[in-house]
C-alpha cells in the first residue's frame, strides 16, 4: 500500500470514478462544491497500467481545470467496481475489466505520480458516501442505497458508519433470490434480483412486446434496430404514452419493489436511495416501486421509510471519492 499520509493542510480532494467504459474525475471542496470534471476513457481491456494512467490524467487536467497545486490536495479518492482489500489499494475480483481483475494492486502508482495518499471503495459504497454527506441521505444515519444498471449494487450505511463486511462483500444484494422460477442470471442463479430487474431483463421483456407485435412506438424511435432499445429509450416512450414501455416499466417496478421490501426488513433504514440510469426515469417508476415495496413490508413498514432517487446523479461516485478523503482526514479510515 502507499505509504503517504492524507495532507490535513490541504484544501482540495480529487474524487475519482473508474468504470469500465469511462473515468471521470473531478476536484471537490470541503463543503461539497465541484469545481472541476475531466474524463478519459478507461481502456478496461488494455490492462490495469493503461487504466492507472488514464486515472492520473483525468485527475491531473481536472486540477489544472480548478487551478488547484498538488500542494493544496488532501488526497485522491476513488469508487471502483468490485469487491476490493481497500487498506491496501487492491481490487480482490471485479469483472468489468479485462480478463477479469483478480488481486490487482491499483493505487501504489497513483499515489506515487501525485505524492498524496490514494483511498480506493467499491464504486456503490463510494457512491452511498457521497450522498451521505452531499447528497439526498445527507441528516439521516441509517440509509440503505442501490444502483440500478446493468446489475444492481448495493450499500448500508449503519449508525453513521460505511459497512464494508469481512471480505469487503457486503450488500451484494443483486444476487439474493426474488423468483426461484426466473430468469438466469450471470452468476449462475436463477431469479436473482438483478436478472429480473437489471438492465437486460428490461430490454428483454420490451423486445418481446415488440415481437409479439404489440402497438407502440419502440420499434421506431430505434429505427427498427431493436438491439438499440435502451432504458432510457423506454422511459421517454413512457412519457409519450407509450402503454407497452409503462408496462415494462411497471413491470420493473414490481421487481425492483419487491427488492426494495426486503432490504427494508432486513437492515431498517430510515431513507432508501436509488441510483443508477434506470432511476431517472422518475415518477414513470417511482410510484410503482413504493406501492409495491410498502404492499410486501409490513414487519418493518416500508411506507415509515423514504424511497427516493439520489440527489447527485452520476457525480455520486467523484463525490464518494473525495468523501473518502475528507473522512479519512477526520480519522474515519
Amino acid at each position: 500500500m502507499n505509504t503517504f499520509e492524507v495532507n490535513k493542510n490541504g484544501t482540495y480532494a480529487v474524487g475519482v470514478d473508474v468504470g469500465g467504459t469511462n473515468i471521470r474525475a473531478g476536484v471537490i471542496t470541503k463543503d461539497g462544491k465541484k469545481l472541476s470534471e475531466a474524463r478519459r476513457p478507461a481502456f478496461a481491456d488494455a490492462g490495469v497500467n493503461v487504466t492507472q494512467k488514464m486515472i492520473c490524467e483525468a485527475a491531473e487536467e481536472a486540477m489544472e481545470l480548478a487551478g488547484v497545486e498538488r500542494a493544496e490536495l488532501m488526497g485522491v479518492g476513488m469508487g471502483v467496481p468490485g469487491r476490493h482489500d481497500s487498506k491496501n489499494g487492491i481490487v480482490l475480483y471485479s469483472p468489468n475489466f479485462a480478463g477479469c481483475w483478480e488481486n490487482i494492486q491499483l493505487t501504489d502508482y497513483i499515489a506515487k505520480y501525485f505524492s498524496c495518499n490514494v483511498y480506493m471503495k467499491n464504486d456503490v459504497k463510494t457512491a452511498s458516501m457521497g450522498e451521505y454527506y452531499f447528497g439526498a441521505g445527507k441528516g439521516y444515519n441509517y440509509i440503505v442505497m442501490i444502483t440500478l444498471g446493468t446489475g444492481i449494487g448495493g450499500s448500508l450505511i449503519y449508525d453513521g458508519k460505511l459497512m464494508l463486511g469481512a471480505g469487503e462483500g457486503f450488500a451484494e444484494v443483486g444476487h439474493h433470490t426474488v423468483d426461484p422460477n426466473g430468469r438466469l442470471c450471470g452468476c449462475g442463479n436463477h431469479g436473482c434480483w438483478e436478472a429480473m430487474a437489471g438492465r437486460d431483463a428490461i430490454i428483454e421483456r420490451a423486445y418481446r412486446a415488440v415481437q409479439a407485435g404489440k402497438e407502440t412506438l419502440l420499434a421506431e424511435m430505434v429505427d427498427y434496430n431493436l438491439e438499440k432499445i435502451t432504458p432510457a429509450i423506454l422511459a421517454q416512450a413512457a412519457t409519450k404514452g407509450d402503454t407497452v414501455a409503462k408496462s415494462v416499466l411497471d413491470e420493473t417496478a414490481y421487481w425492483v419493489g419487491i427488492g426494495v421490501a426486503n432490504l427494508i426488513q432486513i437492515y431498517n433504514p430510515e431513507i432508501f436511495i436509488i441510483g443508477g440510469g434506470i432511476s431517472q426515469a422518475g415518477d414513470l417508476i417511482f410510484p410503482a416501486i413504493r406501492r409495491t415495496a410498502n404492499w410486501r413490508g409490513n414487519m418493518v413498514p416500508a411506507k415509515d421509510v423514504e424511497i427516493v432517487p439520489a440527489k447527485l446523479g452520476d457525480d455520486a461516485g467523484i463525490f464518494g471519492g473525495a468523501v473518502l478523503v475528507f473522512d479519512a482526514a477526520t480519522g474515519g479510515e
